[in-house]
């Protein structure tokens, strides 16, 4: 059960992979895991287009990220995923759901410190050349978004935003009924989050980035310092406490905790069922997963 809050970025990618699989309804939990190191390479390798260099620092770096992902975090997202199947059944209070959330946070901000030195490395050796690409490859996503979220009128937006919820969910519970469909018509209106917010917080937290990268290119910072500076943009774009704008995050995370408790309690006795068999297979496949 997973509040509808995200966001993906350059320094999450790689360990944000694992959860995305369990919490969306991926039906190859297995298959994505094990190849996580190379999606998140390739996923990378897009934006920056590494050199040879690179590439040779970099791939062995996210196949050790990942052996120790499997053997350090894999038994708490078990652990997670255990308290979640404790739920499912029954009824759900947003605090609940907030806390679950909560401590899956935390076991992505320590894999992001796990991270963190790797991607420093790579971040210092980046080019302007390189950082060029980026830009350019981030207003071709740009392009893509604006044309999902920002076109058409208010009410075609609502459609679309239901949509995705709707196919969301019913990824969990199975086909969801008209009454709970009109229930998240009306959690979408009156939902913090809006278009023209998620593309002024996706343009900003871009736009910090790149300073922070372009800053190394002056080759005065130590390792320590460019490792604070983009620990730095990382809690500015993840904290719920602290940072610019995390009075939003804030309460977008708190909205959603609300929305998918009161989704969750109208479900019938066989879409809970489905939901904990869910579970319980992602339970499974993750301690398969964390077995030696």
């Amino acid at each position: 059960m997973k509040p509808h809050y995200r966001s993906k970025n350059l320094m999450r990618i790689v360990f944000f992979s694992l959860l995305v699989f369990i919490l969306q309804g991926c039906s190859t939990l297995k298959l994505g895991y094990n190849k996580v190191d190379t999606l998140a390479y390739w996923w990378l390798d897009g934006y920056a287009d590494f050199s040879s260099a690179q590439s040779e620092k970099l791939q062995p770096a996210l196949e050790q990220l990942m052996r120790w992902h499997r053997e350090q975090e894999l038994p708490s997202y078990a652990t997670l995923l255990h308290q979640a199947q404790g739920l499912a059944g029954g009824n759900i209070t947003p605090a609940q759901v907030c806390s679950l959330w909560s401590a899956a946070q935390a076991r992505i901000d320590v894999s992001a410190a796990k991270a963190l030195p790797a991607m420093t490395e790579l971040a210092l050796d980046l080019s302007p050349r390189q950082l060029a690409h980026i830009e350019r490859q981030w207003a071709k996503k740009n392009a893509t978004w604006q044309d999902d979220w920002l076109k058409g009128n208010p009410a075609q937006r609502e459609q679309k935003r239901l949509e995705a919820m709707v196919d969301r969910y019913e990824s969990f519970y199975g086909d969801l009924n008209p009454a709970q469909t009109k229930l998240l018509q009306q959690q979408i209106k009156q939902s913090l989050w809006t278009p023209e917010w998620g593309w002024q917080d996706r343009l900003q937290k871009q736009q910090q980035l790149m300073s922070v990268l372009r800053s190394f290119q002056t080759k005065t910072q130590t390792p320590e310092q460019a490792q604070e500076a983009l620990k730095n943009v990382y809690q500015n774009w993840t904290s719920t406490s602290a940072g610019s704008g995390f009075e939003m995050r804030q309460g977008l995370m708190q909205q959603s905790c609300v929305s998918v408790a009161q989704l969750h309690n109208t479900t019938t006795p066989a879409q809970r069922l489905k939901a904990v068999q869910r579970i319980k297979a992602y339970l499974s496949d993750v301690r398969d997963l964390a077995s030696p």
